[in-house]
């Protein structure tokens, strides 16, 4: 069996972004051509795909301040590492979030496809005009978001996550 993650990308309060759709849909079509998955969701990816049929997704749970990438890739980690699986499928935004996830998932110390192949995966995921977080409504908001975190440490605040 293989370890599926699934992040969110592009929130909205009071519905499902197009983004995150896109997301569980090719997590779902991903399970469904490779074969037998643990999955693991951030909500509202979760609840996606939760509507979309797929079962026994492990929900990641909230905590304190602004949950990011991280935060997502350690609670799947503890239940990659119960359940004895070594290799993960990462499902991204492939712009930018998703390099920085399969750096994640490989730091955790799993293996997993190269960037290239799980582009391909994956497909387009897009942008969302009406997230309630910025960075997520187009390329150029996400490129300077991405320097902000890389060079500066930002981290946005708690009230802009899901």
């Amino acid at each position: 069996m293989k370890g599926m993650i699934v992040y969110s990308f592009a929130w909205r309060r009071k519905e499902h972004s197009c983004c995150n759709i896109r997301l569980a849909k090719a997590a779902k079509r991903i399970a469904l051509v490779s074969g037998s998955f643990r999955i693991v969701a951030q909500r509202t990816t979760a609840a996606v795909l939760q509507e979309l049929g797929v079962k026994d997704v492990f929900v990641v749970k909230k905590r304190p301040g602004y949950e990011g990438s991280k935060d997502v890739t350690d609670q799947a980690a503890e239940v990659f590492r119960a359940e004895g699986i070594t290799e993960v499928i990462p499902i991204a935004q492939p712009l930018l979030q998703l390099t920085k996830c399969i750096q994640l998932v490989r730091k955790a110390g799993f293996r997993t496809l190269s960037f290239w192949k799980l582009c391909r995966m994956i497909g387009w995921i897009g942008f969302d005009r009406k997230s309630v977080q910025p960075w997520t409504r187009d390329p150029v908001r996400l490129v300077f978001h991405a320097f902000r975190q890389i060079f500066f440490g930002y981290q946005p605040p708690p009230e802009l996550s899901e």
